[in-house]
């Protein structure tokens, strides 16, 4: 069984470098395509859906590898079925580091980008960023919307317009979002993975994957709120919609049933 497991370890491996090169292309190849296409975000766009096509596809070799070859290999080594699950694990898991780590390339790219959008937006709109009272220079806040800057100096609230790259680069808002309540979703996605890998899930892993929405999606908004104020009147009912698809998903689950629904979120 120990030629099976050091070929097993050695794919997983190998996957795993190949992995790694493929990301580090991403965070150098993107940044510099946005910079050649003149700050417009779709060459970098398109070639990241090419970039996370071909991720995925380390992803998918990894379960196919190990349906199609792998298991017997293990089985007909004599191994028990606890060792196979546990070398199957080891897959599982790489699958899961690496949807993370993929999930994090995409976000800081785009979060990236839309930082430096706003940026170049800001220099090109040059003495425009001045009171109109005093003269004095605006400090202009992250935003992708039209909003009142007020000065610093004679307090004077001045109208602020984005123009159109600002908005243009609103594509970064969802991006921004996500990094800004990055350590919450990964403890919503280890919820959830806990909940649905347990043998049966009960009221605890339910309400445990309940709480963690509700904290990603409260971090999330707020940022949101941040980045595009005019919306930000809406944010418990945007926050009820965004839970609506949980709690709609939990009517399949008996445990949540048996316990009355008992949904934090009224």
């Amino acid at each position: 069984m120990n030629d099976v497991l050091m070929r097993w370890d050695g794919f997983l491996a190998q996957v795993r470098e190949r992995f790694v090169q493929v990301m580090c292309e991403a965070h150098e190849g993107c940044p510099a395509l946005l910079e050649q296409a003149g700050f417009d975000p779709t060459p970098m766009g398109n070639a990241w859906n090419a970039i996370e096509q071909r991720a995925q596809e380390l992803g998918r070799k990894i379960e196919e590898t190990w349906s199609s070859k792998v298991e017997a290999a293990f089985e007909a080594a004599g191994a028990s079925p606890q060792q196979v699950q546990s070398e199957r694990m080891k897959g599982d898991s790489l699958r899961h580091w690496m949807d993370l780590e993929r999930e994090k390339a995409r976000i800081g790219i785009y979060a990236n980008a839309g930082r430096a959008l706003f940026q170049r937006a800001l220099a090109e709109m040059g003495k425009g960023l001045s009171c109109t009272s005093c003269g004095a220079p605006l400090a202009v806040p992250f935003t992708f919307r039209a909003q009142n800057v007020p000065c610093s100096h004679c307090r004077t609230v001045n109208g602020f317009e984005p123009g159109a790259r600002i908005r243009m680069a609103e594509v970064c808002v969802h991006p921004l979002c996500e990094e800004a309540s990055w350590e919450p979703w990964v403890a919503m996605i280890e919820a959830e993975r806990a909940a649905k890998h347990a043998r049966e899930a009960t009221i605890h892993h339910l309400q445990h994957w309940e709480r963690a929405q509700i904290v990603f999606w409260r971090a999330y908004l707020t940022k949101r709120a941040e980045l595009l104020p005019d919306q930000a009147h809406a944010f418990e009912s945007d926050l009820r919609g965004r839970m609506r698809a949980f709690y709609e998903s939990m009517e399949r689950e008996s445990a949540w049933i048996r316990a009355g629904r008992p949904r934090a979120l009224l």
